[in-house]
């Protein structure tokens, strides 16, 4: 029996890997050359497997860390330090180590085996942060520079305050490393690294993730589904005509249509039987979400869900009592920034598609 071939909600490479040779072209001249690569884009569309397929495939020491997960700075340092200690011998860091002004407190786990490394509270702000920013400095090489790749680097302004600067001005001084800068929040990557008032003014190079074409999209589910149906065109366009798209998405709903073709073959309604299965496994997981918005939210939501009208016109408003368009437009942006829509150029629309199916369904109950 064949495998399903679509995979979602983790880093995917190899034949789940969909298209994307230009951005990789891309990526690896930047880390290749002396600059540092900022990458903006949205939730779930694929950046952490793009940037780890090059990586990988650099065969070059690397480091990868969720700036979701670090709770403060001396956090920052310990995440990263316990990164280095997975690539690099323990004998070869002893001697760096030494060199610490404040010495780290190392733990081996005896069930994971894993190292747990902290620094003792009370230390001064941002101190074990430089000599570890330091130590993967002295780590890399001309020749073999090390890849340091931060996800989701707006959290730096929860983390601490100050951190900007201070990551500039220990990251500016840095030759061999090459870093790598995410982020889902479009507005504040782009104040971080594009206001001239910001200390990461122009530190790298920008550049902007978005979904994948749907005319390569189409011929990579062709292609996939060819291998148990005659009808892998037409499924294709139709997934892709619900998730617009959207490569987590696609990939999902494409797994659910394979596996009601292995068990029940073709129908006519199987892309939307798939669909409405998703909605139905999410339902708790859209009710809560729902009911953590405000009234306005819920209104703009709803517009955009069940038609196409610019929700800043005043028909969208007549139709659902949204008020001013800066009333609108102050729901817009709050509701991207809590990454349920998306701007794509001057565009709002919403990220889940799955999201926008729940809500005409609830109302039509």
């Amino acid at each position: 029996m064949e495998i399903n071939p679509f995979k979602f909600g983790t880093v995917v490479d190899g034949p789940y890997f969909t298209d994307r040779e230009d951005e990789l072209t891309r990526i690896k001249s930047y880390i290749g050359s002396e600059n540092h690569l900022i990458l903006i884009s949205p939730r779930r569309v694929g950046k952490t497997s793009l940037i780890r397929k090059v990586v990988n495939e650099s065969g070059r020491r690397n480091v990868f860390l969720d700036m979701q997960l670090v709770l403060s700075a001396d956090d920052f340092a310990s995440q990263l330090l316990k990164r280095i200690y997975r690539i690099y011998p323990v004998q070869k860091l002893k001697s760096y180590l030494k060199s610490f002004r404040l010495i780290p407190v190392v733990n081996i786990n005896p069930v994971t085996g894993e190292t747990e490394i902290s620094f003792k509270p009370g230390s001064k702000e941002f101190t074990p942060l430089e000599d570890v920013l330091n130590l993967i400095e002295k780590l890399g090489t001309g020749k073999n520079k090390l890849i340091v790749v931060m996800d989701e680097f707006q959290e730096i302004f929860r983390i601490a305050g100050g951190l900007d600067r201070f990551l500039r001005s220990v990251m500016q001084n840095h030759r061999h490393i090459n870093y790598v800068f995410m982020g889902s929040s479009e507005s504040m990557i782009r104040e971080i690294f594009g206001k001239k008032n910001s200390p990461f003014y122009r530190f790298g190079s920008l550049m902007t993730l978005g979904k994948i074409g749907p005319d390569k999209f189409t011929l990579f589910l062709e292609k996939k589904f060819a291998v148990i149906t005659d009808r892998s065109k037409e499924l294709s366009e139709a997934i892709l005509g619900i998730t617009d798209s959207h490569p987590y998405y696609t990939q999902q709903l494409a797994f659910g249509v394979w596996e009601l073709l292995v068990r029940s073959g073709y129908a006519a309604d199987i892309v939307k039987t798939a669909a409405d299965d998703i909605v139905r496994s999410h339902d708790n997981d859209y009710e809560r979400l729902w009911n953590s918005l405000n009234r306005t939210d819920m209104m703009v939501l709803t517009g955009m869900s069940v038609s196409d009208i610019s929700p800043l016109s005043d028909e969208f408003s007549r139709l659902w009592g949204t008020g001013a368009s800066s009333t609108v437009f102050s729901a817009l942006q709050r509701l991207a920034r809590k990454g349920m829509l998306v701007k794509e150029r001057s565009v709002y629309k919403a990220d889940d598609p799955f999201f926008k199916r729940w809500i005409v369904f609830r109302r039509s109950e």
